[in-house]
Parts: structure tokens; sequence; C-alpha cells
């Protein structure tokens, strides 16, 4: 049991990694858009993309590093990324160029 938790772990840790170098590609992309054709609308895509990768490593750092209780964390981390949520609904809806 203690080796399929320790294989968790690994495995946990390596999907956190993808979503951080995955969701900073992302945030990027948008960014590097946002400056070539002065779009405030991609300006909240990066911002709101930005906000839910760090939601997600909010949520991991806070429980594995340090030691917050796993409800704390995994509440930390949603607000983060509703928050990011929202960004990339007003960049949908409100924002125009």
């Amino acid at each position: 049991m203690n080796e399929l938790l320790s294989q968790l772990f690994w495995f946990a840790t390596v999907t956190k990694v993808a979503a951080l170098l995955l969701g900073a590609f992302i945030v990027y992309l948008a960014y590097k858009g946002y400056r070539r054709n002065r779009s405030r609308p991609l300006l909240y895509v990066a911002i709101g993309f930005a906000l839910i990768t760090a939601g997600t490593i909010a949520e991991g750092l806070l429980y594995v590093i340090l030691g917050s209780a796993l409800l704390v964390a995994i509440t930390a981390g949603t607000a983060v990324t509703v928050l990011g949520f929202a960004a990339i609904l007003y960049s949908i809806y409100a924002a125009k160029d």
C-alpha cells in the first residue's frame, strides 16, 4: 500500500508540473497575442489562464510544501481558479478593444 501511495504522489507531482508548463505556455501565447494586437480581451485571457495555473499549483504547494489541511488547500486553489475563469468570461463578454 505504501508503494501505491508513493507512486500516486509522483504521478500527482508530474501532472502538477505538466499543468504548470502548459498553463505558462498558454499564458505566454495569449500575452504575446495581446502585445502584438493590443487586444484587451487577450490580456484578460492571459490573466485568466495565469490565475487558473496559479490555482492548480497553489493547491499542491499549500498541501505538500506548507503542510496545510487538504480542505484548506483545495479551497484556496479553487478560489484562485474561479477568479481565472471569471477573467476569461470577462474577456469574452465585457472587454472591448
